[in-house]
C-alpha cells in the first residue's frame, strides 16, 4: 500500500526539485554569479590596465565576482562585436576606448555592429589626449619650428601613427588643412612600433597617445610640441594644445568609457551604473587610475552619449572631406 506524503514530506520533495532544475538551468544557475567586463586589448596594455582597476573596483562595490575578458584584434573590432554578440545571462560590459566608439563605425564599412543599437552607455571613466612629438634629434624645438621644417623638406610631414584611420590620423588632417601644410599618416599596429621608429628617426613624427610619451620625454628621447585636447594635460601642463595654436577641434579628447549589452537585466545596469558613479568617491580608486597616467573623469550615461555623438559628428566630417577609403 502506497504511503501517503505529508505536507512537510511534498514541501521538501517539490524543494528540491527546484534546486535540481536550477543546477541545470542557466537562467537561474549563471544569472548574476559574475560580471564580464570585455576589453578589445591584449593582457598588459594600458587600457586592459585601466579596466582591471575598474573591474577591481566595481566587484567590491556590487560583491559580485567581476573578471576580465580581453578579446584583442582589430583595433577593438572583435571585443565590441562580443559586447553585441553577448546573451543574457553572460552579464557583459564592455571597457572601451572611444575608438571603438567614435572611430571604427566611420572608417569600417561594417564593423559589426552599432554602437546605437548595441551598447548601453554606463559612464565615461577617464579622459586621454593625443600628442604630436618629435625626436630628440629633431630641429624642431616647438611646433613652430616643425611647420617650418615641414614646408621646407616634405618628408619632415611624415607621422606615425597607431592605425590607419585611427583618431590620429584625422587630428593630423586637420592641422595639416589648417596650416596648409602636407602631412602624411604611416600607419603602424599599435602606439608603440610608432614610437620606436620615432625614436629611431625612421619617421619625422609621430601622433600618439600622450601617457605612451611621457617616460621618453622625462628621459630627453623626443619632445612633445602639441596635445590634441580641450584643456592642457596636467601631467605636461607646458605643452600648449592645438586649439592654443590656434586649430579648433570641438572633440579633441580621448575618452575611456564602460558601455553594457542591451541584454543586461534592467536591475543589473543599474547597479552597475551606480556603482560606477561611486568608483569616484574612492581616492583609493582614483590614485591608481592617476598612477597609470589616466586622468579620471565621470561623466554619467547621458553626458557619455552626448559625448560620443558630438565626437562622432566632428570627426565624420574629417573622414569625409579626408576621402579616406573606407574599409
Amino acid at each position: 500500500m502506497m504511503k501517503r506524503k505529508t505536507p512537510l514530506g511534498f514541501a521538501a520533495t517539490l524543494l528540491a526539485a527546484i534546486v535540481a532544475f536550477a543546477a541545470g538551468c542557466p537562467s537561474l544557475a549563471q544569472d548574476g554569479q559574475v560580471i564580464r567586463v570585455l576589453v578589445g586589448y591584449p593582457p598588459g596594455a594600458g587600457t586592459d590596465t585601466a579596466a582591471r582597476i575598474y573591474a577591481e573596483a566595481l566587484e567590491e562595490e556590487l560583491g559580485i565576482p567581476t573578471m576580465v575578458d580581453n578579446k584583442p584584434g582589430a583595433g577593438g573590432q572583435i571585443a565590441a562585436q562580443a559586447l553585441r554578440a553577448a546573451s543574457r545571462y553572460s552579464n557583459t560590459i564592455m571597457f572601451a576606448v572611444d575608438h571603438q566608439v567614435v572611430m571604427l563605425p566611420l572608417v569600417v564599412k561594417n564593423p559589426g555592429y552599432e554602437v546605437g543599437k548595441d551598447m548601453v552607455p554606463v559612464g565615461r571613466i577617464a579622459k586621454f589626449y593625443t600628442c604630436l612629438a618629435v625626436p630628440a634629434a629633431s630641429q624642431a624645438r616647438d611646433f613652430g619650428d616643425y611647420l617650418d621644417l615641414v614646408r621646407k623638406e616634405s618628408q619632415q610631414g611624415n607621422f606615425g601613427i597607431p592605425a590607419a584611420g585611427s583618431r590620429a590620423q584625422f587630428i593630423g588632417y586637420v592641422v595639416s588643412q589648417h596650416f596648409k601644410v602636407s602631412m602624411n599618416p604611416v600607419p603602424y599596429r599599435g602606439a608603440a612600433p610608432a614610437i620606436n621608429d620615432l625614436l629611431g628617426g625612421q619617421v619625422a613624427a609621430a601622433i600618439v597617445p600622450c601617457d605612451a610619451l611621457i617616460e621618453y620625454r622625462k628621459a630627453g628621447k623626443l619632445r612633445i610640441l602639441a596635445i590634441a585636447a580641450d584643456n592642457r594635460y596636467t601631467v605636461l601642463p607646458d605643452v600648449p594644445t592645438f586649439g592654443e595654436l590656434g586649430v579648433s577641434m570641438p572633440a579633441a579628447d580621448g575618452f575611456l568609457s564602460v558601455y553594457a549589452s542591451p541584454t543586461l537585466r534592467p536591475e543589473l545596469l543599474a547597479q552597475i551604473k551606480e556603482a560606477t558613479r561611486r568608483m569616484f568617491d574612492s581616492s583609493r580608486v582614483l590614485e591608481r587610475w592617476a598612477a597609470i597616467k589616466m586622468e579620471p573623469s565621470y561623466a554619467g550615461p547621458e553626458e557619455l552619449r552626448g559625448f560620443a555623438e558630438k565626437a562622432t559628428a566632428f570627426w565624420a566630417e574629417q573622414v569625409r572631406r579626408s576621402d579616406f577609403q573606407v574599409q
